[in-house]
């Protein structure tokens, strides 16, 4: 009778081994074991290439296009900052450049002049500065290469620690799952243990 009383006990036990085990094979080992038949490396060494290469189409795709961040950054606010930071910088060249001899109130009207005209092109000349910009990005900035070559430079332990650093508590919980899974699974086989026998 007690070695049916730990039937649910034991398969608890093997459930969370497993599960314990299933996650450290998803990091370890590092290098390729040979058993003569197969070759044992973890998940994550063994594809990390093709992680990587995945995680990048996924960012630019799916969550980070270059031209989404563009959009972000071309904003009425962001335009009106240009064009208050371009009238700035461009008054105090005129104040530094223009002779002395010249009056003040003359320098001012010039600014003034300039500002009116730089605010009237403004949003022509920042739009197609924008394209541009978004044009040149777009062909010669890969995000998806960005990323990839970020995962692939790092070493596997740094991956394992960014990986375990996101997901801890998700890993954990599989573990603890696999424990509680096999002590529900103990107790059905007690159950028909003492059903049929």
């Amino acid at each position: 009778m007690y070695a049916l009383l730990t039937l649910p006990l034991i398969s608890a036990l093997i459930g969370y081994i497993t599960n314990v085990v299933a996650i450290r094979l998803l990091f370890w080992p590092q290098q390729p074991i040979n058993f003569g038949f197969f070759k044992l490396q973890g998940v994550l060494p063994k594809r990390q290439a093709d992680i990587a290469a995945s995680v990048g189409e996924l960012v630019e795709e799916r969550l980070l296009s270059l031209d989404e961040v563009i959009d972000q950054v071309n904003t009425p606010e962001v335009r009106e900052r240009l064009v208050v930071t371009i009238t700035d910088v461009m008054r105090d060249k005129l104040d530094s450049m223009l002779p002395r001899f010249i009056p003040p109130r003359a320098i001012q009207l010039i600014a003034d002049a300039l500002e009116k005209v730089v605010r009237q092109e403004a949003d022509q000349i920042i739009s197609q500065v924008v394209e541009s910009v978004r044009d040149y990005l777009t062909t010669e900035i890969q995000i998806k290469q960005i990323v990839e070559d970020k995962i692939n430079q790092f070493d596997l332990d740094e991956l394992e620690d960014l990986v375990r650093g996101v997901a801890s508590t998700e890993l954990r919980f599989i573990e603890i799952l696999g424990g509680v899974l096999g002590f529900i699974i103990g107790l059905v086989q007690m159950g028909i243990m003492i059903l049929f026998y």
